[in-house]
C-alpha cells in the first residue's frame, strides 16, 4: 500500500453505504486487491439534531468552564460528605446512649448505675439543702428562740420575765413591718429620682441637638441625630423586653440553676449523712470531712453516752425546745480550723462529752491532739469544739518573737510558744516551778530553751544549769549561765545536791532580807535594790541521775529537802525546772509533783507517764500526750509540741518556738551586754573539807577529845557538807587509822589527842611548804 492511500482514502458511493449500519464495516467482495470501504460515525452534533425533534427545546441553559465544572462537583462531594459525618455522629450518640443505659441497667440491680445514682445523690443535696435554706427561714421568722425563752420563763413562773419577751416578739414584728415599708420607700424614692434624671438628660439632650444643628460648635450633629439615637436606644430596649419575653423560659432556667446551685451547697455543707446509704461515697481514700452540723451530732450519736443517743433520737438538736446550737460550725479566724458550740442536753454534760475525746476525734476524722472540747465561759451547758484542720500542728511555727530585739520581765512572764489557736503563749514564772518530760525527739528540750532564752534577756535572772549529758543544748547560753555543769558523773551529781543544799540555807537570808524591804514576796523594784534577792532558775536536765540514790534513806532524805525547799522556794524568787525523758516516781517523785505547777508532756509511751506527768487521770480526762509523735530520721512529727498544765489557763497543747544554736547565742549576747558583759559559768565541784584541819581547828585544848563529840563538832562546823552529815564514830576512827593516828579504844570512847593531831597537820604544812604549791 502506498502512503498517499491513508492521507486520501477513497470516497464511498451510496451504493456501498446501502442497506448498512452505521459503525460497522463490510467487506468488499472484489478481488483481494480492492481497498476494504470505509463508514463514518455518526458525531455528538448528528445525534444532537437527530434527536432534537424527540427531546424538544431546551428551556434554560448555561454553558460552564471545565474549571467551573469541576468547583461544582467538589462541592457537592463535600456536602455528600458531611451529611455522611452527622449521620455517623448521629449513630455514634444513639450507640453510645444505648451501651450506657444497658449497662446502667446491668449494674443497678447491684449497687446503682453510675449516671442515675449520680442524678439521685445531687438532687438528694439539692432537696436536702432546700430543706435547710427553709428551716432557717422559718426559725427566722418564727422567732423560736424568743418563743422557747418565753415558754421556759412561763414555765418557770417568771411572769415578768413573759411580759418582757411578749415585748420583744411584738416589737420584732413591728420593726420587721416597718423594715419592709423602709425599703419599699427606698426603691419607689430610687426608681422616681432615676427617672427624673432620666428625663433632665433628655431635655438637655434635645436642646443641645437643636442648638447645634445652627453652629456645629460639638461636631457635625443635630436635633435629627439625637432623636435617631433616641429611637435606637428605645429600639434596644423594646427589642431586649420583648426578647426576655419570648425567651422567659430561658430566663427562669437560669434563675432556677442559680437557686438549685445554692441549695446544692448547703445540703453539701450539711454531708453525706443527709444521704441514703446507698447513695453514699464509698470511697476509703478521702478521710477528712468537713465540719457541720449534721457531722456534729452524727458524731457525737456514736460516742456512747446514752443520755445523748437518747435525746438525738428524739429530735435533738432541731426540736423547736431545744435552741441548742449558740454558733454553727464555721471556719475560725485564719482559715485553719472549724469552731462550734452547741448547748447538750440534760444528763451529757461536757466532761462526759470530754472523756470520750479520743472517740470523738475518731469519728470527726481528726487526731485526738486537733480536737479541743471546753465548755463555754457564759454557760457550763454549752460545750465549746475547736477542730483544727488536719497538719496544722506540723507547720512550722512563727519565729520567736524577741529574736532580733526586745526584753523580758522575769516578774510578768516570759513567751515560750504558740497555742493551737494562733496565740503567743507568755508563761508565768515568778512563784512557779517547771517540770518537762517527753522520749527522745519530743522537744521538751525546745520548750526549756526557749524558757531560758526569756531568762537571758532580763538582766535581773540569775540561771544555773546541770545537765546530766554530754551535748551541745545549751552551750550557746553560756555567756548569760551563772552555773554550767554538764556530763553524767557522780561528782556532778553531788555538786548539784550540794548546789541545791545550799540555795536552801540561803532561803534563811533572802527571809530577812525580805523583812529588811518590809515585803511578803520578792519583786522587781526589790529585787533590782537587793543583790540578794535577784530572782534564779535552776535547770537540772536528765534529772532521772539526780533522784535514783543507791539507798532508799539516801532517796528519801533528798526528796524530803528538795519537797520544802520546791515548795518555799517560790515565794523567795528561786524557780526550778526538771526534765526527764523517762518520768516514774523513782525519776520524778510523786510528792514533788503534787507541788509542781506547771508540766509539759511531749511524746510519751504509756498513760500511766501521761498521768506521772500532768496529774491523776489526766488521760481519762482528755489530757494526754498519747497521740503526738516524736522525731524520726524522715521527719520531724511533732517534735515540739507539748501538751500542758499550767502554761496557760487551761489545759491543752503548747507548740514552742524553734531557736537555732545561733539564735541562742544571739540573745545570749544581748543578755550579756544587759548584764554588762559575758560571764563565765561556774563548774562546781564537789566540797573537799581537809579532816586533819577541820579537827585541828575544833580541838581547842590539849586533853583528848572523844570520838562521839568529835563527829558532832564537825557536823557544826559544815552543816551542808555530806560526808560530815553521814559521819559516825566508827567512820572517824577508821579515817584516823587510815591517817596514822589511832585512838585507842578507852571503854569505848575512842580518845583523840589533839596534840598528835595538830603535830600531823603541822607537819603536813612543812612538806607542802618545802615542795612548793605546784608539787
Amino acid at each position: 500500500m502506498n502512503p498517499t492511500d491513508h492521507d486520501n482514502p477513497p470516497e464511498s458511493t451510496p451504493e456501498s453505504t446501502a442497506g448498512s449500519t452505521p459503525g460497522t464495516v463490510h467487506e468488499s467482495a472484489g478481488s483481494a486487491g480492492e481497498l476494504a470501504t470505509v463508514h463514518h460515525l455518526a458525531t455528538r452534533s448528528d445525534r444532537r439534531e437527530s434527536t432534537s425533534e424527540s427531546i424538544g427545546p431546551v428551556v434554560d441553559a448555561e454553558l460552564v468552564s471545565d474549571a467551573e465544572y469541576r468547583l461544582i462537583t467538589d462541592q457537592r462531594a463535600q456536602r455528600a460528605a458531611r451529611y455522611a459525618g452527622y449521620r455517623q455522629d448521629l449513630s455514634t450518640v444513639a450507640h453510645g446512649t444505648a451501651v450506657v443505659v444497658r449497662g446502667g441497667r446491668k449494674v443497678v440491680r447491684a449497687k446503682g448505675a453510675p449516671a442515675f445514682r449520680f442524678v439521685r445523690r445531687h438532687a438528694t443535696y439539692i432537696s436536702k439543702g432546700a430543706e435547710a435554706e427553709r428551716q432557717r427561714r422559718k426559725a427566722d421568722n418564727g422567732q423560736f428562740d424568743a418563743r422557747a425563752a418565753r415558754k421556759a420563763a412561763l414555765a418557770a413562773g417568771e411572769l415578768d420575765r413573759v411580759a418582757e419577751l411578749n415585748s420583744q416578739i411584738i416589737e420584732q414584728k413591728r420593726i420587721a413591718a416597718e423594715t419592709a415599708k423602709i425599703r419599699f420607700e427606698h426603691r419607689w424614692q430610687v426608681t422616681k429620682k432615676t427617672a427624673v434624671v432620666l428625663v433632665i438628660l433628655l431635655g438637655i439632650s434635645l436642646v443641645l441637638g437643636l442648638l447645634n444643628g445652627f453652629g456645629g460648635w460639638f461636631g457635625d450633629w443635630n436635633l435629627t441625630d439625637v432623636l435617631r439615637t433616641i429611637g435606637t436606644v428605645l429600639s434596644t430596649g423594646a427589642a431586649i423586653v420583648t426578647w426576655s419575653v419570648l425567651h422567659a423560659w430561658l430566663i427562669g432556667l437560669a434563675a432556677a440553676g442559680v437557686w438549685a446551685f445554692r441549695r446544692w451547697k448547703d445540703g453539701v455543707k450539711l454531708g453525706e449523712q443527709v444521704l441514703p446509704e446507698s447513695l453514699r461515697s464509698r470511697s476509703t481514700s478521702v478521710a477528712y470531712q468537713e465540719l457541720n452540723e449534721k457531722t456534729l451530732v452524727t458524731a457525737l450519736a456514736n460516742i456512747g453516752n446514752t443520755k445523748l443517743n437518747a435525746a438525738i433520737k428524739d429530735g435533738w438538736p432541731n426540736r423547736d425546745t431545744d435552741q441548742a446550737w449558740v454558733r454553727f460550725p464555721m471556719l475560725a479566724e485564719g482559715s485553719k480550723a472549724y469552731t462550734a458550740k452547741i448547748r447538750l442536753p440534760m444528763g451529757a454534760s461536757v466532761k462526759d462529752v470530754n472523756k470520750a475525746k479520743d472517740l470523738l476525734a475518731h469519728n470527726l476524722g481528726c487526731r485526738s491532739q486537733e480536737l479541743f472540747l471546753d465548755p463555754d465561759s457564759d454557760d457550763p451547758t454549752v460545750l465549746d469544739l475547736f477542730r483544727l484542720e488536719p497538719g496544722v500542728l506540723r507547720e512550722p511555727v512563727p519565729p520567736y518573737p524577741l529574736l532580733s530585739e526586745g526584753a523580758t520581765d522575769f516578774f510578768t512572764g516570759f513567751p515560750v510558744g504558740q497555742s493551737p489557736r494562733g496565740s503567743t503563749v507568755s508563761t508565768p514564772v515568778n512563784e512557779r516551778n517547771f517540770v518537762f518530760a517527753g522520749i527522745m525527739g519530743s522537744g521538751k528540750t525546745t520548750l526549756i530553751l526557749d524558757l531560758l532564752a526569756g531568762a537571758a534577756l532580763d538582766p535581773l535572772v540569775d540561771i544555773d544549769v546541770f545537765c546530766f549529758a554530754e551535748n551541745f543544748d545549751y552551750d550557746p547560753l553560756a555567756p548569760v549561765l551563772s552555773t554550767f555543769v554538764k556530763g553524767d558523773t557522780e561528782d556532778n551529781v553531788e555538786a548539784c545536791l550540794e548546789h541545791i543544799e545550799h540555795l536552801h540555807a540561803d532561803l534563811a537570808v533572802r527571809g530577812r532580807l525580805l523583812e529588811k524591804h518590809q515585803v511578803r514576796a520578792v519583786t522587781r523594784e526589790v529585787a533590782a535594790k537587793e543583790p540578794g534577792l535577784r530572782p534564779r532558775i535552776v535547770v537540772i536536765e536528765e534529772c532521772q541521775a539526780f533522784f535514783r540514790q543507791d539507798k532508799a534513806e539516801d532517796r528519801k532524805r533528798l526528796v524530803n529537802m528538795l519537797v520544802r525547799f520546791y515548795s518555799a522556794a517560790r515565794k523567795y524568787g528561786i524557780v526550778l525546772a526538771f526534765a526527764t525523758p523517762n518520768p516514774s516516781d523513782a525519776s520524778l517523785p510523786r510528792d514533788l509533783m503534787a507541788v509542781t505547777t506547771n508540766k509539759a508532756c511531749g511524746a510519751i509511751g504509756d498513760k500511766t507517764r501521761n498521768n506521772i506527768v500532768l496529774g491523776d487521770k489526766a488521760h481519762e480526762n482528755g489530757v494526754s500526750a498519747l497521740g503526738l509523735k516524736p522525731k524520726t530520721a524522715d521527719a520531724l512529727n511533732d517534735c515540739g509540741t507539748t501538751v500542758t498544765v499550767g502554761f496557760m489557763d487551761t489545759p491543752g497543747l503548747l507548740r514552742s518556738f524553734y531557736l537555732t544554736p545561733d539564735d541562742l547565742a544571739a540573745i545570749a549576747a544581748r543578755g550579756a551586754e544587759m548584764r554588762g558583759g559575758a560571764s563565765t559559768p561556774k563548774s562546781l565541784e564537789p566540797q573537799v573539807r581537809d579532816l586533819i584541819e577541820d579537827l585541828a581547828a575544833v580541838m581547842t585544848g590539849d586533853e583528848p577529845v572523844n570520838a562521839g563529840d568529835l563527829v558532832g563538832a564537825l557536823r557544826n562546823l559544815d552543816p551542808g557538807y555530806k560526808p560530815y552529815k553521814e559521819l559516825t564514830k566508827p567512820k572517824l576512827v577508821d579515817a584516823l587509822k587510815e591517817l596514822g593516828i589511832k585512838p585507842p579504844s578507852t571503854g569505848n570512847l575512842y580518845p583523840v589527842d589533839p596534840v598528835t593531831v595538830r603535830q600531823l597537820f603541822a607537819g603536813r604544812g612543812d612538806v607542802a611548804a618545802i615542795e612548793g604549791p605546784d608539787a
